[in-house]
């Protein structure tokens, strides 16, 4: 079965594309840093034609200091991986990036974007491909494309690492309560916002440790909810992790209508 994956896109700053799996096993992939598959190349590198022009691209970055590194490189995501090396000095890492081009090739660039304890590795500029696929073999080229991404971190390194925001790694670090706070302010449907509490409980519970919230903090979460189900839902998963109890009272007060108050009362057992 073929699939058609077609880009063309020319920014002058991060450029989000979505990517199509062409399914099928690899003998080239390797697992990824969970011990699960990662990969099922859409394409079969080692086959790869020289009309094609197969090259390979070394990114260097260094990782001292980083807690996450971000990779999104114009959102490219059918074939990324984590490769851990003991031949990596402690401090270092790399991007290796495997392309092929027809015709004619723009790749834009990959920059970095240091912000604070993250590192983000980040598609710039022009970046135009459009190829078609076929058993993992190239059928159709035309402009230069990516056709898969390593992320060689040195042995034993203690960094997340993501590839358009999807966890490739071990998670290392709980996620802040307040990391939390900004991420559900930026979420847009109820839905979406459980999802990211229930992402910041589990990254408590993988690591063996509880998360510690101020009343203040849970009466946010609760008022990103419009209605009477969602507050109540969100207390129900988060009241546990309040420190400052005594003042779940007053946050019930301003955050819960007159009518909603001795439910909301009830849930946290006061």
């Amino acid at each position: 079965m073929s699939v058609l994956f077609k880009i063309c896109v020319s920014l002058m700053s991060l450029a989000l594309l979505a990517g199509c799996d062409s399914g099928g096993g690899s003998k080239d992939g390797n697992n990824n840093a969970n011990g699960k598959p990662s990969v099922k190349n859409r394409i079969n590198w080692s086959s790869i034609p020289s009309k094609y022009n197969p090259s390979i691209e070394d990114i260097e970055f260094r990782v001292d200091g980083y807690e996450k590194i971000n990779v999104n490189v114009f959102g490219f995501d059918d074939d990324v991986e984590v490769v851990y090396s003991k031949d990596l000095p402690a401090d270092a890492g790399f991007l290796r990036i495997y392309r092929v081009w027809a015709k004619s090739a723009s790749w834009g660039s990959v920059n970095e974007r240091p912000n604070g304890t993250t590192l983000d590795l980040i598609g710039s500029g022009s970046y135009s491909c459009s190829i078609a696929t076929s058993n993992r073999e190239i059928v159709q080229l035309e402009g230069g494309c990516y056709v898969r991404i390593q992320v060689f971190m040195p042995a034993g390194a203690e960094i997340e690492v993501y590839n358009v925001n999807k966890l490739m790694t071990k998670r290392f670090f709980a996620i802040k309560t307040d990391v939390m706070l900004e991420q559900l302010d930026r979420a847009s449907r109820d839905e979406d916002k459980f999802a990211v509490i229930e992402t910041y409980l589990a990254s408590y519970r993988g690591l063996k440790k509880k998360p510690e919230m101020q009343a203040v903090q849970l009466g946010d979460v609760v008022s990103e909810f419009p209605f009477s189900e969602g507050k109540f839902k969100a207390l129900r998963l988060l009241h546990a992790t309040v420190v400052d109890r005594e003042n779940l009272s007053k946050m019930i007060e301003d955050r819960f209508s007159y009518f909603d108050r001795a439910e909301a009362r009830r849930i946290v057992g006061i």
